[in-house]
């Protein structure tokens, strides 16, 4: 599969780097004061020069237009680093690098609301992390290395959970240029370039822009005033199972759409049936209905992934039309299909009436996306999607949620 890739590439930001020595002193006054109002820590942070390297965040944001539905969400990159926010205004601040090679993985998670939960998080593809080898800018840094770092037990990544220290974490990174861990050949690391402009994008998208806990531009308007998180949709129940289909069935259904739909196929430059390579027994079909079937019809098949156009068969026969998958908005730019008119590793459970669709960047699973939709007897519903689009080692098939339902 190629490696599809987002590029809102942003022209050069100037910032003013301060001195380590003041970092210094600007972590220990946040873990003792615990990021209190009057902590250097919340002295303003100026947004790039650039309009388009971060949202215009002049104006203080009314909370009483946040509550209600569930958000758009938001997909950008920021130079080397990326923000993804679900419809829930769940958002995640990701350091990836884009290339062949593993690099260091950062992250930085955050829940919608005064109090949503927040999360530093540093890992590798395969291997566990030490504290005492980070380096800021090819520089050992003791008040770095010294934050409570807590070591994941099942990935071996350095984690950061309390406010105090993910506050302190920020300022001493926001303005570097590159976060290392390790040595020799063993050494990682991660581009902060864009770091800020996304911290501040961050904020500015969950409205929480001026408050003493913002994570890029702090200041002294009540927390409380941020909004809490939207409602998210609910699915409809799906339609009660039918009975699996034989093998027999499965191919006379999938052939009838092969012979009906050949136009289709040939506009799509489908593979075509070879006796060396015949793509028909990637194939499938179940059932949706009393009275209809879902056909996938293989259309590419690689090295780790084969990918579909699904149909809509009637069991009496007669046409088949090809499945209206709705997509998350605002996120053209990102999906790999637009309006997923071809699934890849496509997947049914006819008894929950899930269909589900994952496709790879590429074959380590470091990036790609994964959508799931649930069938109601009549139509499909999104019921969730993720998506990175950057491939550089992060863990397999950890990509950052953009639709998620109550369910």
């Amino acid at each position: 599969m190629p490696h599809h890739a987002c590029s809102f590439r942003l022209q050069k930001v100037l910032m003013i780097r301060p001195s380590r020595a003041l970092l210094s002193l600007v972590v220990t006054a946040l873990l003792v004061a615990g990021c209190s109002n009057d902590s250097a820590s919340n002295a303003p942070v100026e947004a790039p020069g650039d309009p388009d390297a971060a949202p215009d965040a002049t104006a203080t944001p009314d909370p009483a237009t946040a509550a209600g539905p569930a958000a758009e969400p938001l997909y950008r990159e920021l130079r080397d680093v990326l923000v993804a926010c679900d419809n829930g205004r769940h958002c995640e601040v990701i350091g990836v690098a884009d290339d062949a090679r593993f690099g260091l993985t950062l992250r930085l998670s955050r829940d919608a609301g005064p109090d949503g939960a927040q999360q530093v998080r540093l890992g590798t593809y395969d291997g566990r992390m030490d504290a005492a080898t980070l380096q800021l800018d090819g520089q050992a840094f003791a008040p770095l290395r010294a934050l409570p770092w807590r070591s994941d037990a099942d990935t071996g990544a350095l984690v950061l959970d309390d406010p105090a220290a993910i506050a302190a974490f920020i300022a001493l990174v926001r303005n570097g240029a590159r976060l290392s861990s390790g040595a020799g050949q063993a050494r990682t690391d991660v581009s902060l370039s864009g770091l800020a402009a996304a911290l501040l994008l961050v904020d500015e998208h969950q409205q929480r822009l001026d408050t003493p806990g913002a994570w890029a531009r702090t200041g002294e308007r009540d927390a409380a005033a941020v909004p809490s998180a939207p409602s998210l949709p609910r699915l409809p129940p799906a339609p009660a199972p039918q009975p699996s289909l034989t093998g027999e069935e499965v191919r006379t259904f999938a052939d009838g759409v092969r012979e009906r739909q050949a136009d289709a196929l040939r506009a799509r430059d489908c593979d075509a049936p070879r006796d060396a390579y015949d793509i028909r027994r990637h194939d499938d079909a179940h059932p949706l209905d009393a009275d209809h079937v879902l056909v996938f019809v293989a259309c590419y098949s690689g090295a780790y992934q084969t990918s579909s156009i699904p149909f809509r068969v009637a069991r009496a026969g007669g046409a088949a039309e090809p499945v209206a998958l709705p997509s998350p908005p605002g996120l053209d730019a990102v999906i790999a299909a637009p309006g997923f008119g071809l699934l890849t590793n496509a997947g049914y459970v006819p008894a929950t009436g899930t269909l589900s669709h994952l496709a790879k960047g590429r074959g380590l699973g470091d990036c790609g996306e994964a959508a799931t939709w649930r069938y109601d007897g009549q139509a499909f519903h999104l019921a969730s999607y993720a998506a990175l689009r950057r491939c550089g080692g992060a863990a397999p098939g950890d990509w950052p949620s953009l639709w998620r339902t109550a369910d």
